[in-house]
């Protein structure tokens, strides 16, 4: 049976869905075209490379699909998304497939959200939850590596939106219909799927203990299984060695939570203080969903710390328990539109504990901002103990200090927007590449977002529609232009083709990731990218580091080619007579050697080589804080035949 406030939190929501089919169309409309354009395309970049390239390797399994990052590939066939890759390149192409499924993603991703936002909020709050969750940043977990809604093409946002949609369906007591939502988020994504079975689990065995006491059972015969070797299950009790585990560490740092930097904890603090306060002063169907998302994330970070990180179990690391934060990034925006209005109207001590959570928000990765959120949650609930305190004075000057930070750093992202805008290298990639890096619209939209909580504020339709109807071509532009795109006529450029055609084999493409799959068919050597995967099989990291290890030491790739977060790029390899017969030594050689070189001419005298201009790409350098873009568009061929002693 459901309590008086649960029926009448039930009955308010029930009622909203006609208001919002009817009255928030254009407000609605305006907020979605707002979120692409906060999104725009990035493009085959990041984790795009690989579940696309996982496509191609699977309709060329003699060319691509020789690549090691393929042949030892051990997460691809947990996931439908690698079908849906499969149908589509043939019939879209590689480049308009990978944009079609981005785009898809995110357009399922906001409607989840908005199903989800409507079950908290209606009217005009509904849009301010919105333009919070669409204005704040995405990222989570260890150095920021991964977002949710993340604009590319991976089944990520795929999983995400269907776990929203589920949790939502929670909300209204729709059980069946989540059960279904969160088997179609774990066909795409069962790490990113896991959290929301497991929220889903600690919300209704909060109303029903039977629930949990089943699932502590189901977890104990797990845990016999797998001590007696069943298939999968055995692999909770294998160990990750220390030279697999060293190249984890280093190639994909974000696996074991003890490599984190302050950041990331900074981060998590500041959300945890949200979900708390606003569980606080949410209704009870609300409040448990936030415990329980509260919940999940603190099983999963301590799942990977202490499977992972101390007991170095293999499962442990893979199954990377700690991605239930992005839930918390998802949810805490949310969280911060929930508590603002309830903590405005609570008086001088509501206010106080509202400017400085705001204002730990605009300050974000600086490490005052998790103590700002930390001392407004505390305040909060310790209100009874100041409440007689006069505090008029301390509430203008924290409003004057929300004020002062919220300028600095809108003024720091317009700057970055200035100094992008005079050396960009491509007229086409300023918006986009502006709006994603710049963040310029995150103040003003948060903004917007209180004054319609606070002040109640409600869009009138027509500003709405004309939002809509200026945000969406801009959204549309950043999607149509990405920064640097594969452009589909570069795919098998038949003089390039011509070059290596004498040979078969891999084919070593210096320093570019993407370039012997999409434009010869052929597998990588070895490539920054290819360690990805490492986690995952201890082949593939072996063999990956070591090929890696070989050209750091022959002085064409840098550090950065083997580990994350440092700004060294070779842009130019150095190919001397001496390094290619090295190379071409090895028994496992490639057939060819190809890498960029500033000019035809500036190739060193005596190396035998072919040349091929290639659309031009340009390589980003951080001087000073301010990008500087090299142009690459000259290739140099080897025929590695040549270099053999």
């Amino acid at each position: 049976m459901l309590s008086s406030t649960d029926q009448a939190f039930r009955r308010d929501i029930d009622a909203r869905p006609s208001r919002i089919a009817l009255g928030a169309i254009a407000p609605l409309a305006a907020c979605a075209a707002i979120f692409l354009l906060l999104r725009p395309y990035y493009g085959l970049e990041h984790d795009a490379v690989i579940y696309m390239g996982r496509g191609l390797a699977d309709l060329d399994p003699q060319g691509v699909g020789r690549d090691i990052m393929f042949r030892f590939d051990g997460q691809s066939k947990f996931s439908v998304f690698s079908r849906l890759v499969d149908l589509l390149i043939p019939v879209l192409g590689l480049a308009a497939a990978a944009k079609a499924l981005a785009l898809t993603g995110c357009a399922l991703w906001f409607a989840a959200l908005a199903a989800l936002a409507s079950r908290l909020a209606g009217g005009a709050a509904l849009l301010a939850l919105l333009l919070l969750v669409a204005a704040f940043d995405s990222s989570y977990g260890g150095f920021g590596v991964f977002h949710f809604a993340e604009p590319f093409a991976t089944p990520r946002p795929f999983a995400e939106a269907f776990v929203l949609a589920a949790l939502a369906a929670l909300l209204a007591e729709r059980r069946w219909v989540a059960i279904l939502f969160l088997l179609a988020a774990a066909a795409f994504h069962p790490i990113i799927a896991a959290p929301g079975f497991l929220v889903a689990l600690l919300y209704e065995g909060m109303r029903d203990r039977r629930i949990l006491i089943a699932a502590l059972l189901g977890g104990a015969g797990a845990l016999v299984a797998a001590l007696a070797g069943a298939p999968l299950l055995g692999r909770l009790t294998a160990r990750i060695d220390p030279q697999w585990a060293a190249i984890i560490s280093v190639r994909s740092d974000y696996i074991f939570l003890s490599d984190w930097p302050a950041s990331t904890w900074i981060a998590m603090l500041r959300q945890a203080c949200t979900l708390l306060l606003a569980a606080s002063l949410s209704p009870p169907p609300v409040r448990r969903l936030l415990f329980c998302v509260i919940g999940a994330v603190g099983l999963g970070l301590s799942a990977s710390f202490l499977l992972g990180d101390v007991l170095m179990r293999e499962l442990a690391a893979q199954a990377q328990a700690w991605r239930a934060l992005w839930l918390a990034a998802a949810f805490a925006p949310l969280a911060l539109g929930l508590a603002a209005p309830a903590l405005w109207r609570d008086g001088v001590q509501g206010r106080i504990a509202l400017a400085l959570l705001v204002t730990s928000w605009i300050l974000r990765a600086a490490p005052e901002s998790a103590f700002l959120a930390l001392v407004a949650a505390l305040a909060w609930w310790d209100r009874a103990r100041w409440r007689h305190i006069p505090l008029g004075l301390l509430e203008r000057a924290l409003f004057a200090l929300c004020g002062l930070c919220a300028v600095i750093v809108l003024g720091a992202a317009l700057w970055f927007a200035r100094e992008y805008v005079r050396v960009a290298p491509s007229e086409d990639s300023i918006l986009p590449s502006v709006m994603r890096a710049g963040e310029p619209a995150f103040v003003p939209l948060l903004f917007l977002a209180l004054a319609i909580l606070i002040a109640a504020w409600r869009p009138r339709p027509l500003i709405a529609a004309g939002v809509a109807a200026l945000a969406a071509p801009l959204a549309a532009y950043c999607w149509i232009y990405e920064p640097f795109p594969l452009r589909s006529a570069d795919v098998h450029p038949p003089e390039l083709e011509a070059m290596v055609a004498p040979r078969e084999g891999e084919v070593l493409w210096v320093n570019d990731k993407l370039a012997p799959w999409v434009w010869l068919g052929r597998a990588n050597w070895a490539s920054r990218v290819q360690g990805a995967g490492v986690v995952f099989s201890r082949p593939l990291a072996l063999e990956w580091r070591e090929r890696m290890g070989f050209l750091r030491d022959l002085g064409w790739v840098a550090d950065s080619a083997l580990k994350p977060r440092t700004d060294d790029v070779i842009d130019f390899p150095p190919f001397t007579r001496a390094s290619l017969e090295r190379l071409c030594a090895r028994q496992d050689a490639p057939a060819y050697v190809a890498g960029a070189v500033e000019s035809p001419g500036a190739l060193a005298e005596g190396l035998e080589a072919r040349f091929w201009r290639g659309p031009p790409r340009f390589s980003l350098h951080l001087a000073g804080g301010a990008p500087h873009w090299t142009p690459i568009e000259h290739y140099a061929i080897f025929d590695c035949a040549a270099y053999r002693r």
